[in-house]
């Protein structure tokens, strides 16, 4: 491309991208479940890389909607650094510095491209929001909401197939013990990584955003489904050998949770991708030129 040494015009979305992986990674480093930070942050360059072959021309100037959001994204940040002095950092100073941080590189990505620039590669740089902490009101309703419909869930399946089964909150109370629905097995961590790997994975093979979207709730529902057959194992497990049993199965239950969901989105992203070409074959014969039926004969 003639305007390649032209990236430079991108450096404050790069130093604003930057700066915020280094406030990030804190996170990563110290939570085990947002221990995946480091691979979004690799993944969002390949985005970027890949966006770049195909990007549109350079088209600096100074628009108002660049000019503003970039004010806005300031501001914000200013607020958000105060907030940080007063209370430390947390989930919800991360995401907002998250915030401002994105309007900044939304801000660059106008003045330097206009329109085509930002729809171009906001997917390459808002692709690190799911690296980011959730504020703790977000992610504990997530998480309750989880284990209560796990729980109840599985004390359903006990029950139909002939295994008392009670649910007290959170808890399977069986009639030899009490099985709780922790965070592992309420499914927020293999549902966190199947909404980067499901948008991740859509972005790159499939082009229509319906089918990108199909592919999102496929995958969700296979992570809680996943997480369900594993909970529902361990209270198996505990029903027949005594709580005390499911130590040794516990962690090889989740990596073969872990396999079934990996293996579910990849299948589905093969057929979905097949669907896809296959309507686009369709859109194509659709609006090609049929040949004319031939008239009657002049001369009969």
């Amino acid at each position: 491309m003639k305007d390649r040494g032209q990236y430079w015009l991108l450096l404050p979305a790069g130093l604003a991208f930057a700066w915020l992986v280094s406030k990030a990674q804190w996170f990563w480093n110290h939570n085990p479940e947002l221990s995946f930070g480091w691979v979004v942050v690799m993944l969002c360059g390949f985005l970027f890389w890949d966006a770049s072959e195909t990007r549109p021309p350079f088209d600096f100037r100074w628009r108002l909607l660049g000019i503003l959001p970039g004010a806005l994204g300031l501001g914000w940040l200013f607020f958000v650094q105060l907030y940080q002095a007063a209370y430390g950092s947390n989930a919800a100073s991360a995401q907002g510095l998250a915030m401002g941080v994105f309007a900044l590189v939304a801000a660059n990505l106008m003045l330097a491209f206009g329109w085509p620039g930002l729809r171009h590669y906001a997917f390459a740089f808002f692709f690190i929001w799911l690296a980011l902490p959730l504020p703790s009101a977000v992610l504990n309703l997530v998480i309750s909401n989880l284990q209560h419909g796990i729980a109840a869930a599985n004390v359903e399946i006990l029950n139909l197939a002939g295994i008392p089964a009670q649910k007290r909150g959170s808890l399977v109370q069986l009639a030899n013990c009490v099985v709780g629905i922790d965070e592992a097995c309420s499914g927020i961590r293999s549902l966190q990584s199947t909404v980067m790997a499901t948008l991740f994975i859509g972005y790159l093979t499939l082009k229509n955003n319906s089918l990108r979207l199909t592919l999102l709730v496929g995958g969700v529902c296979l992570a809680i489904v996943g997480n369900l057959i594993r909970s529902l194992y361990l209270s198996i497990t505990a029903h027949n050998h005594g709580v005390e049993a499911i130590k040794s199965v516990h962690d090889q239950a989740g990596w073969t949770i872990l396999v079934f969901t990996v293996v579910g989105v990849a299948l589905g992203s093969w057929a979905l991708g097949h669907l896809e070409k296959m309507l686009q074959q369709l859109s194509t014969q659709s609006t090609e030129p049929q040949p004319l039926a031939p008239g009657p004969d002049a001369g009969s």
